[in-house]
C-alpha cells in the first residue's frame, strides 16, 4: 500500500488499485467499487470512494479487463478473470483490521455493474448488499453481462438503478434482473429515471447517491442515521 495505490499479486498476476478509508481504527463497512467500460480503479473508483468514504466506508476497487486498451471481449464484465479479481479486493479487505468483513458491499456500473452481479453471485453469504447503476442480465450466454441462470444465484439484496433512455444497456436488461430475484425472492429494489440515460450515475448523482445510501443503511452495512 503506498498512499491510496496498492498493488499486489493475485494467483501469480500483478493486481493493482485503489483504497481509501475514514479517519480512526473502525472496524468500518466496506465497499468494492467496480469501473465501467473504458475507465478503471483510479478514475472510476476515486471519484466514488471520495463521497462513500463520507459514509464511512473502506473504500477498494481494482482494474478490470474492460479498462482501455482491453481487446478480449469474452473477458470483460462478469467473467471468470474478473470476478478472481473482485474476490481478490475482497482478500485484500479481509486482511485489514480496520475493515469490517461482515459489512462488505459491492457497487459497480455498466461492465462494473455486471461484474457486481456476477460477484454477488459467486458470494452470496460474503456480500451483504449491493447496488448498480446501467446494468442487467442476459438470458444467452457468451456476453460480458452474466445470464439469468447466474442471477439466479444472488442471494444479496440488490438495489437496481437505471436510466429509461439507456442506449447502451437498455432498461430491458435491469427489468430481467428484477424478474429473476423476484423469483428466487431476494430482496430488490429497482427505480428507474424518466429520461435518463447511460451516464446516470452522473447526470442524477445526488438522487442515485441517496439511493444507495438508504439501501445501505436499509440492509445493515451502514448504521442508520438518526
Amino acid at each position: 500500500l503506498d498512499g491510496e495505490r496498492w498493488t499486489c499479486q493475485a494467483e501469480g498476476q500483478p493486481l493493482e488499485g485503489i483504497l481509501v478509508k475514514p479517519k480512526g481504527d473502525g472496524p468500518f463497512p466496506a465497499i468494492i467499487i467496480s469501473h465501467g467500460l473504458g475507465s478503471n480503479a483510479r478514475q472510476f473508483g476515486l471519484s466514488k470512494a471520495r463521497e462513500f468514504v463520507k459514509w464511512g466506508f473502506v473504500c477498494i476497487a481494482t482494474t478490470y479487463t474492460h479498462t482501455r486498451g482491453g481487446q478480449d471481449r469474452s473477458q470483460f464484465g462478469a467473467s471468470e478473470a474478473n470476478v478472481r479479481r473482485a474476490r481478490a479486493c475482497m482478500a485484500i479487505l479481509g486482511s485489514l483490521p480496520y475493515a469490517d468483513g461482515k459489512r462488505i458491499a459491492a457497487y459497480g456500473n455498466s461492465m462494473g455493474a455486471f461484474l457486481t452481479i456476477g460477484l454477488a453471485a459467486a458470494e452470496p453469504q460474503r456480500i451483504k448488499a449491493v447496488a448498480i447503476t446501467a446494468g442487467g442480465v442476459t438470458p444467452m450466454s457468451g456476453f460480458p453481462a452474466p445470464t439469468t441462470e447466474t442471477a439466479a444465484k444472488v442471494r444479496t439484496p440488490t438495489l437496481i438503478l437505471h436510466g429509461s433512455d439507456d442506449r447502451v444497456v437498455p432498461p430491458q436488461r435491469s427489468e430481467l434482473l428484477k424478474s429473476v430475484l423476484d423469483r428466487q425472492q431476494t430482496p430488490n429494489q429497482r427505480h428507474v429515471w424518466e429520461g435518463g440515460g447511460h451516464n446516470l450515475h452522473q447526470t442524477h448523482a445526488e438522487e442515485v447517491y441517496a439511493k444507495m445510501r438508504e439501501w445501505f443503511e436499509t440492509h445493515g452495512v451502514l448504521p442508520a442515521r438518526d
